[in-house]
């Protein structure tokens, strides 16, 4: 019966670390969808919790912005390689194929 016990708790538990992973996730993503990356943090001395609470979703906003950047740089390049490869794809066809693609694109 104490395997059980132990392994009811630990269930307990790891569903509150996921329950609680999701909840900061959702404040984080609606403030930043709300404020955008230029969230401003506001501590006060008289309120440690909301304090605290403040300091974890800003630096959630900073970590999401750094993805979004990063993100959008590698996209970018990816636009780029692939507007490269067309462009190379379509110098090594034929006549017609150039002819086909100048007609419908340029």
């Amino acid at each position: 019966m104490h395997a059980m016990e132990q392994w009811l708790v630990w269930t307990a538990v790891k569903l509150g670390l996921i329950t609680s992973g999701l909840f900061y996730g959702f404040l984080v993503l609606t403030t930043y969808a709300r404020e955008g990356p230029a969230y401003r943090l506001h501590l006060e001395l008289a309120d440690p919790a909301r304090s605290a609470e403040r300091l974890l979703i800003w630096m959630g906003i900073k970590v999401a912005a750094a993805i979004a950047w990063a993100a959008k740089l590698i996209l970018d390049l990816l636009y780029e390689a692939s507007a490269d490869v067309g462009t190379w794809v379509v110098s090594k066809s034929s006549a017609q194929v150039q002819a086909r693609v100048r007609s419908r694109f340029l």
